[in-house]
């Protein structure tokens, strides 16, 4: 079973447009049905653009059927259709800490898709996991008591000052993005993200000297020059 917009009724067209957040009537682009391994829980996803000048951006409606008797599909929900392309980090940050990656591309979504309001606490959580992470690896042993830590608990922790200066300095904005009132009010979302990618970078750094200086004695074998 397949779902086509020409074949079945829908309950209704969205009138809000999920990009700009506006009232609207909608224009149909394009519609395609996927069904699952039970026909009825099937659902439509029909291809809409805004029609308001400042705005025309493209989104998706999907539409649910719901009912083994009912040939209606009803609207659930609406999203944008914009392409985000996810953030790379060096190799050495993504083995420490898998979720901190998972996170931070969630919030970059948010971020891109207009939700600012919600990308911030998403940054801010991002950090958390890097820090606790990198620490937790540091010594395994405090694990469960850097777990229940604060964040701004745990970076005081960090020995290496440039990591804990950039770290703290994240945190307060990202703090920022989770309360009432701001206290930085000449820095923004990009500042925090740009703390972020600075404590990733010291921790890349120091995490890839760690395996050089490892993998590598202090004085050459004898015999070479």
């Amino acid at each position: 079973m397949t779902f086509k917009l020409e074949s079945n009724q829908i309950d209704k067209y969205p009138d809000i447009c999920p990009g700009c957040g506006k009232g609207i009537q909608p224009i149909y682009c394009y519609s395609y049905g996927v069904e699952t391994w039970r026909s009825y829980e099937g659902f439509l996803q029909v291809v809409f653009r805004c029609p308001r000048e400042d705005c025309r951006r493209l989104f998706i409606a999907k539409y649910l059927n719901g009912s083994r008797i009912s040939d209606t599909l009803f609207l659930s929900s609406t999203f944008l259709l914009d392409f985000v392309e996810f953030a790379d980090f060096p190799k050495s940050v993504s083995e420490l800490s898998e979720m901190f990656g998972k996170i931070y591309n969630q919030a970059k979504v948010a971020e891109e898709n207009g939700l600012k309001l919600i990308a911030g606490p998403g940054y801010r959580k991002a950090l958390e996991f890097l820090v606790k992470d990198y620490l937790i690896k540091i010594d395994p042993s405090e694990k469960e008591e850097i777990k229940e830590k604060k964040l701004g608990e745990v970076i005081k922790l960090i020995k290496e000052k440039d990591i804990e200066q950039c770290a703290s300095r994240a945190a307060w904005l990202g703090n920022d993005e989770t309360h009432y009132t701001r206290k930085w009010k000449d820095q923004d979302l990009d500042d925090l993200k740009n703390l972020i990618m600075m404590v990733v970078n010291w921790i890349d750094l120091k995490e890839r000297s760690a395996h050089y200086l490892q993998a590598m004695p202090s004085k050459p074998p004898k015999g070479t020059s």
